[in-house]
């Protein structure tokens, strides 16, 4: 289902209509909103060729995933973005996939996401009585993209705080299992918002970049510097939880150390025991020793001064 606003000049007002209902051409002070949400590839396709839009662009634009980018033909520019649509780090279900195609009066968005707050923020906002901007539109989208990864780093600090905490003094298979999932997370959004990143950052020293059609140089630093702060945010969160990961591995091996120096110490006592307790267990009838009087407490002697010999050397090494 093809959903489109337009803006109508004579009556200065926004008002629902059909692709038929639509004029030939646009009036220079209308603008158009079409929705493709709901819409099948049938309906798309007929968008596409209403506007004359290139085989690459609307093959890019109907596609359900596709990575950030941007890409421009005469009159319309594909801008594709990813915003964060799931409720915390906790887990990753899917990305907000925003296709947008527009140019100086007309936006024709493509938006799938399963969080319905999110997908509102991401609706263009329609003021009765009142023309809007492309460009202005597009702004607020790339606004709340970047919102919706924000509002979660920033609660995930102190979540984060507190689980180094626990990791330092009482860290469990159980926390670092939450550990990998958050990395798994950070490491999926850290790749988009590179992507995204990489968008604005060309456009800076891009003469003919796409979107110094709709912004100044000014606005796409802004743009670029929220998504590389983004993007270093997630850089700086997953280093943390990697280093949460090694001092947890590193004390667990050294705990694993310390138990294997109790056994190595036990082992190096007990198995010369073992090995003067067995010889003298054999029943062989020609064993000289099991005729000597005081044969018995001579071996336990023998054995203590072993076991006393050990343990002096073990000291002397520092294990004890």
């Amino acid at each position: 289902m093809i959903l489109l606003s337009y803006f109508e000049p004579e009556t200065n007002n926004w008002r629902e209509c059909t692709l038929a209902q639509l004029p030939t051409h646009l009036p220079a002070d209308a603008s158009l909103w079409i929705n493709l949400n709901n819409a099948s590839q049938e309906e798309q396709l007929h968008i596409m060729q209403r506007f004359a839009i290139g085989p690459t662009l609307a093959e890019d634009f109907s596609r359900e995933r596709h990575p950030p980018k941007m890409e421009a033909q005469t009159d319309f520019t594909l801008l594709i973005m990813r915003g964060y649509a799931d409720a915390d780090f906790s887990e990753y279900n899917s990305s907000a996939q925003i296709n947008l195609l527009y140019s100086k009066q007309v936006l024709i968005s493509k938006i799938q996401c399963h969080n319905p707050v999110l997908l509102k923020q991401l609706e263009p906002q329609i003021t009765a009585g009142k023309n809007s901007n492309i460009a202005d539109w597009i702004k607020q989208l790339i606004f709340v993209v970047s919102g919706s990864y924000l509002e979660k780093l920033i609660n995930f600090e102190d979540e984060q705080s507190e689980l180094e905490d626990v990791m330092l003094h009482s860290g469990n298979d159980e926390q670092m299992a939450l550990i990998m999932r958050y990395r798994s997370v950070l490491r999926k959004i850290n790749r988009n918002l590179a992507y995204q990143k990489d968008i604005f950052s060309d456009a800076l020293y891009e003469e003919q970049s796409p979107l110094l059609r709709h912004f100044n140089s000014t606005e796409i630093r802004d743009f670029y510097e929220k998504f590389e702060r983004l993007h270093s945010m997630t850089d700086m969160y997953y280093d943390q939880l990697s280093d949460l990961v090694h001092s947890y591995m590193s004390t667990t091996s050294h705990q694993i150390n310390e138990r294997m120096k109790v056994l190595t110490m036990v082992s190096t006592i007990f198995i010369p025991l073992t090995f003067i307790a067995g010889i003298y267990g054999m029943n062989f009838i020609n064993m000289p020793e099991l005729q000597m009087m005081d044969g018995y407490f001579i071996v336990l002697i023998a054995m203590a001064i072993g076991g006393i010999t050990g343990l002096t050397w073990f000291k002397i090494r520092g294990w004890w």
